[in-house]
């Protein structure tokens, strides 16, 4: 087993049980960890009710920042709601400074990153719905806010449809 550099703190990923990382976050923050679980905020839905909700940016895993030293990743890994730290093949694997670094600027300082808004001519798909896994365009923003409208090539024709921005992934 090798760790990283013992000298230095470094940026690590931990695996948790699932929708455990609050749990997780309350007890590593106790210990000389910085732990981090970016957020995403997410358009939800049931029936007409449309609300947005704070998730987990990866569902599962958290970012910690810690100095590698054996008894500490042993309290790490006893961690109620911890699964694992993330290894490769014989040490633990240390992720970018960067990267962490990148997504925190994501958030703008709001402490969560918002979806990109769906441009004007941006190439889409449909996740869900009678239009699944079609593409289209998107011809504009539609009166509401949460809605586009998306050209479509069906049976031959163009056909401009009007579907919520939920429904669609940028391709």
């Amino acid at each position: 087993m090798q760790y990283p550099d013992t000298q230095a703190s470094s940026w690590f990923v931990v695996k948790t049980k699932p929708q455990a990382e609050p749990l997780v976050l309350t007890h590593l923050a106790r210990d000389p960890i910085v732990p981090y679980v970016p957020k995403v905020l997410v358009p939800r839905r049931h029936g007409s009710r449309r609300w947005q909700a704070l998730e987990s940016l990866f569902p599962g895993y958290l970012f910690a920042r810690f100095t590698p030293q054996p008894s500490l990743l042993h309290r790490i890994r006893r961690t109620p709601g911890v699964t694992r730290l993330l290894w490769d093949n014989e040490s633990l694997v240390p992720v970018d400074d960067d990267v962490v670094k990148f997504i925190r600027q994501r958030e703008e300082g709001r402490g969560f990153i918002e979806p990109p808004v769906i441009q004007a001519g941006a190439r889409v798909r449909f996740d869900s719905g009678p239009f699944a896994m079609l593409e289209g365009i998107v011809a504009r923003s539609a009166p509401r806010r949460d809605r586009v409208r998306v050209l479509l090539i069906l049976m031959g024709a163009q056909v401009s449809v009007e579907v919520d921005a939920d429904t669609l992934e940028v391709c």
